[in-house]
């Protein structure tokens, strides 16, 4: 897979992980591009992306990306160690360091070396190129692979590279995501386009339900490529976040099995949102999905814990094709439903029969590997 024109992508091993593995990604325009950002809501949010949040607006050159260090909650040594990386960045390059985005992924509280990032630069923009694979590979935590997505426009194109298994929660799916395109398309109303697609993709993943400081995503647009049908276009960036999306989902730590949770019949979409994200981040209908479990009683319970007039006598629920729960009545099911849940992925539906709005979010089971390598976390 390749960049779009106008842009470069590199992935090298600056040190951060001490094993060898790439840890330093940078995706370089080659004049100064509009962009979009969307970035997580939490309170102790990374100097990375406060940094970044406060550049929004203006045009971006490059976006520098490490893993395998937070550089967050670090007090003032973290927004020194962006500045740092910003003004090397730039100088390799030449331009602003107001025009050098920075995004973060890894363990919490540990001090950026940014020693070990400046004396990888120079490698990494001497290794700068078309190809997509070095810069996705440098940006992995827990992932077991990378994730790529692309759509093809006619004459211009969308690709996309993310990261992103574990700590998966709304605001936004806790992730880092880099969309390029080089289409032609009016840059005003980017950030609204880009701020939809990520609100019904990458917020529609819950994996464990923990928000992270870090989460961010960017849209890069060079405008080198030939116009685009705005529709064509907006269809396009969404099915390149929700390919990415499930990608996540299925990576989810430790994960055997991902699935679907489809609320229909809410009385808006904003209820089916909830509705199903309680569903898909219950600790104890995951641990259902990882024993092939059709446990559907935690799903009401879910459902419950959200909605406090859940109308159980509307309420239909199945898996896949199968109804363990119709208008309140048990089916007697089980067996049927538990054979469709052995899949590797599949899909929960809850009618509650309250109106006329749907939504569906992903996630994933809970194995005892989620909690083997959280128990581990930080060492």
């Amino acid at each position: 897979m390749r960049w779009p024109r106008g842009f470069a992508g590199a992935g090298v091993a600056c040190g951060i992980k001490g094993d060898g593995r790439l840890d330093l990604g940078l995706i370089v325009a080659e004049e100064g591009v509009s962009w979009a950002g969307a970035f997580t809501a939490n309170g102790a949010a990374a100097s990375c992306v406060r940094h970044c949040r406060a550049l929004l607006g203006r045009a971006t050159r490059a976006v520098v990306v490490n893993s395998g260090n937070a550089n967050a909650c670090t007090g003032q040594a973290g927004s020194r160690a962006v500045t740092v990386v910003t003004e090397e960045v730039a100088r390799e390059i030449g331009c602003l360091p107001q025009e050098v985005l920075v995004a973060s992924t890894g363990p919490i509280g540990v001090p950026l070396p940014t020693k070990l990032l400046v004396g990888a630069l120079p490698r990494a923009m001497g290794s700068l190129s078309g190809e997509v694979g070095p810069f996705a590979a440098s940006i992995l935590t827990t992932d077991t692979g990378t994730k790529t997505a692309k759509a093809d426009l006619g004459g211009a194109s969308i690709t996309g590279v993310a990261k992103g298994a574990g700590m998966l929660a709304p605001n936004m799916a806790t992730m880092l995501a880099f969309i390029v395109t080089d289409a032609r398309i009016p840059t005003r109303p980017l950030q609204t386009i880009f701020t939809d697609a990520v609100t019904r993709t990458f917020n529609r993943v819950v994996v464990d339900g923990c928000e992270s400081t870090n989460d961010s995503a960017f849209l890069l647009s060079s405008c080198r490529g030939e116009r685009v049908d705005s529709d064509r276009w907006t269809r396009g960036l969404h099915d390149v976040c929700s390919d990415l999306a499930q990608q996540m989902a299925h990576d989810g730590e430790g994960a055997t099995k991902s699935f679907r949770v489809g609320v229909a019949g809410a009385k808006d979409e904003a209820s089916a949102v909830a509705l199903g994200r309680a569903v898909a981040s219950s600790a104890l209908w995951r641990a259902a999905v990882n024993g092939a479990d059709p446990d559907w009683g935690r799903i009401v319970a879910a459902l419950g814990s959200v909605d406090r007039f859940l109308d159980l006598t509307a309420l239909t629920i199945s898996i896949g094709d199968v109804q363990l729960l119709r208008k309140g009545q048990p089916t007697g099911l089980q067996n049927d439903a538990e054979r469709i849940m052995q899949a590797r992925d599949f899909d929960v539906t809850c009618e509650v029969g309250a109106g006329s709005a749907s939504a569906r979010v992903l996630s994933a089971d809970m194995s005892c590997d989620y909690v083997r390598i959280n128990a581990h976390g930080s060492t």
